[in-house]
């Protein structure tokens, strides 16, 4: 397989990752879709792909190896369900879907065609973050204490009043599902499984149907806890934080740059990160070399589990086991 053959659907942050397929050594795009002709001959004026408005036609193209679905999170297993029935490898944004149920269509959909379903969690590839898991899988940190995320965002009124962002059915929630699920997704690979969580959902700046501040404290099964904070009625846009301890070591992210706080008398660690550095890259390798990608199906859907089960203990008012 020289060549990895892309499709992309959905040219919102579709055209971004257009873009980044485009310039990917080992992979050509191929065609674009997307209901909005202007958004298809733009996407295709800056990568010298095809484009068409009708997805049946992209699907039917015996030259496309992947589709990557980037509609609304609540129509994923609807596209990508129809890319894997037509033989074609998954590729799907953040979330993974909406609900547990669609995930699960999805998964079973690409099992049955025999074709891989890879999510998009962009912040797996960071170099910060695979050095933070390194760390964590080498026993660097020592018994992992924990792990807190803080995600504080500024999004207007008409950021949402796009229709399908802050609505159940598209979004499938709010600061949590639509923002903060990269960081969630984080905190499940670095600290491992959850036994419960305790959350809490409000609507405190904006006119929408889901919540625009999230919280929520977690037990994982090994004994770490866990607090996540995820908003965007902050009036600035601030750095992303991720902090994970142990006995030994703590870490501190703040967007893209890490810091190590060590004990007296001990440096940090010299970890070299390693590994591809986005999900196309990700895609390739994992063709070529007949292996999972870093995020499937399955492992997106962890995410998805959690950010549910947040939404049910704040609706509930009490602890929800998982």
């Amino acid at each position: 397989m020289d060549e990895i053959r892309f499709g992309v659907v959905g040219l919102g942050m579709g055209h971004n990752r257009s873009v980044m397929i485009s310039k990917t050594p080992g992979a050509r795009l191929v065609a674009v879709c997307d209901l909005d002709e202007a958004r298809c001959r733009k996407t295709a004026d800056a990568t010298g792909c095809e484009w068409t408005t009708d997805y049946d036609e992209l699907l039917s193209r015996s030259d496309i190896d992947v589709v990557q679905v980037m509609v609304p999170s609540g129509m994923h297993a609807d596209f990508g369900v129809k890319a894997a029935q037509a033989g074609k490898h998954v590729v799907t944004t953040k979330p993974i879907e909406v609900t547990l149920e669609a995930a699960d269509r999805l998964i079973k959909a690409c099992s049955d065609a025999g074709v891989m379903l890879a999510v998009d969690f962009e912040y797996r590839y960071l170099p910060s973050s695979v050095i933070i898991k390194e760390a964590i899988d080498r026993g660097l940190l020592g018994k992992l204490v924990l792990g807190e995320v803080s995600l504080k965002w500024y999004r207007s009124q008409s950021y949402y009043d796009v229709g399908w962002r802050g609505t159940w059915k598209y979004d499938g929630g709010g600061s949590l599902m639509n923002q903060t699920i990269h960081d969630i997704d984080l905190l499940l690979w670095f600290m491992g499984k959850p036994k419960w969580v305790m959350g809490h959902a409000s609507i405190n700046t904006h006119k929408i149907e889901t919540e625009d501040l999230g919280m929520a404290l977690i037990e994982f099964e090994n004994g770490a806890k866990g607090r996540i904070l995820g908003t965007t009625t902050h009036p600035v846009h601030l750095p992303v934080v991720r902090e994970i301890h142990g006995d030994r070591m703590g870490l501190r992210m703040v967007g893209g740059e890490l810091t190590w706080y060590c004990p007296e008398g001990v440096e940090p660690p010299d970890i070299e990160p390693d590994g591809p550095r986005n999900v196309v890259e990700d895609v390739i390798g994992a063709l070529r070399e007949s292996r999972p990608p870093r995020v499937t199906g399955e492992e997106g859907r962890r995410s998805l589990e959690l950010a549910k089960a947040i939404y049910r203990s704040a609706e509930q008012g009490s602890p929800v086991l998982l």
